[in-house]
């Protein structure tokens, strides 16, 4: 093919494919039409067509004589314009990437090649799932933070609602009507499948490049009830899994349909992305970790913390003391467990910025201290029979710690998302326990008042009293 090359050129020009397959060069000579064929990466089995019909056809171009020249070059653009029909559909055809991620639930996405050129324009992304969850969730990025997302639920008519959201950190996303999105068609439900079919005019808003190998997505979803509401601010709960994972977008790439979906033409490729970790087992045994915690640390501080010392201010039987000790021994073991579950959920899903965790941790540093405070203010009190600094230390720091943990409960459910039952079942365990507790404190800070105007010889007895000998918080 070299020594045709280098003898034979035709007044022939013909636009075609260059070797990068995206931009346009002139050919005039069969050596060249072949290299540039056979370098495409994205034609190979073009690329092998055109060699195998150059090969067939050599003899034409070895005879000298002039008068075939014309017809040579006939036959180099004629074949020039099979290749590059050939070629243009390859190049055209739609390409979706498509991602299960387990529980029915999978994506699609096709970045159209002008797209992919340019790094930005419009996107076509595809969410599927049961409809046994409340809700599923797909995002870019590698974290909540600063994270477009897309929602999907059940409208309640036989279609979804299509809820485009920001997320500025772990808490619910909100509804972001700037996010250029629409719902296409073959979006719906059908045989218990939800599925939304969506144009994304804006997904690179925020740094998503297109054109790159690869991006960063995360998705979501929620077991329960359906939604079956057209709202797109509609308040959802917390999700029961989550992943990352990392989509390769080079069997994602092709194509300009208006809703690559339900193209003719389509090509759907799976196994597109890889998890960044996390798996089912995972998911149950986190959320197997944050139900102890909640369980344990409303037990701690809407329970037993508040017994205890509501027994100390108005107990009037023998053992009071011990009734106190051991309540709040109790209540000291639940709460360190649950904070210590918490706060492995916390690291392990980046919620340490959010004020729950914070907020804990101050609970946490106060209440730890208190077994010791308890015991230095029990010792001094035996001796002196009244309140010294440390006695002030040890009450104070008890109260504040509980009053504190009770609110900072209702901000666990609110960073969790949970339905509303849940949250108005605590607000009212929350409401009557603080109540009784803050009228106990009360009510016992004004006996200690009456108790301490008595005669010396009274006060002595009760400086003696097993009963008396140690004020909690």
């Amino acid at each position: 093919m070299s020594s045709i090359g280098s003898t034979l050129h035709y007044n022939v020009e013909y636009l075609t494919l260059c070797a990068d397959c995206s931009s346009v060069c002139r050919i005039n000579s069969l050596p060249i039409l072949q290299d540039k064929f056979d370098h495409c990466d994205l034609f190979i089995s073009q690329a092998s067509i055109t060699q195998r019909l150059l090969s067939n056809l050599h003899w034409y171009f070895l005879r000298p004589a002039p008068y075939l020249r014309k017809r040579n070059a006939m036959l180099v653009h004629h074949l020039t314009t099979v290749i590059c029909g050939l070629s243009l559909g390859a190049f055209a055809q739609t390409q979706v990437g498509q991602s299960c991620v387990g529980s029915g639930v999978c994506f699609k996405l096709n970045i159209p090649q002008i797209t992919a050129q340019n790094g930005a324009g419009n996107i076509f992304l595809s969410l599927s799932g049961p409809t046994t969850f409340s809700w599923i969730g797909l995002g870019m990025g590698s974290s909540m933070t600063n994270s477009d997302m897309l929602i999907i639920y059940t409208d309640g008519n036989g279609n979804v609602t299509l809820s485009p959201r920001f997320s500025r950190g772990h808490s619910q996303p909100q509804y972001d009507q700037d996010l250029d999105v629409e719902l296409l068609g073959g979006s719906g439900i059908e045989n218990g499948v939800m599925t939304a079919n969506i144009r994304c005019g804006n997904c690179t808003r925020n740094g998503v490049n297109f054109a790159a190998q690869s991006g960063q997505w995360i998705h979501g979803r929620k077991n329960g009830q359906s939604l079956d509401t057209t709202d797109v601010n509609a308040r959802i709960a917390m999700h029961d899994d989550k992943d990352g994972f990392t989509w390769t977008y080079s069997n994602a790439v092709g194509g300009a349909s208006s809703n690559p979906f339900t193209a003719s033409d389509a090509v759907v490729s799976n196994g597109s992305a890889s998890t960044n970790g996390g798996s089912g087992g995972s998911q149950t045994k986190r959320r197997n970790i944050i139900l102890a915690h909640g369980v344990l640390a409303s037990l701690a501080l809407l329970v037993f913390f508040p017994l205890g010392s509501i027994i100390m201010r108005i107990g009037r039987f023998n053992g009071v003391l011990q009734a106190h000790i051991a309540t709040q021994i109790l209540s000291w073991l639940l709460f360190v467990t649950a904070f210590g579950l918490g706060l492995w959920y916390s690291v392990t899903g980046n919620y340490m910025s959010q004020a729950h965790p914070i907020i804990g941790i101050v609970v946490f540093a106060m209440l730890v201290i208190q077994p010791l405070g308890g015991w230095l203010h029990h010792r001094q009190f035996v001796h002196s029979g009244q309140r010294k600094a440390v006695s002030y230390g040890h009450i104070w720091n008890g109260r504040i710690a509980i009053i504190l943990g009770m609110i900072n409960g209702g901000l666990g459910l609110q960073l969790g998302n949970v339905q509303t039952r849940y949250v108005i079942a605590y607000s009212v365990v929350a409401g009557v326990t603080g109540l009784a507790y803050i009228t106990a404190i009360v009510w016992g800070e004004m006996a200690r008042s009456r108790r301490t105007s008595v005669a010396p010889s009274e006060q002595e007895k009760i400086r003696q009293s097993p009963e008396r000998p140690s004020v909690s918080a």
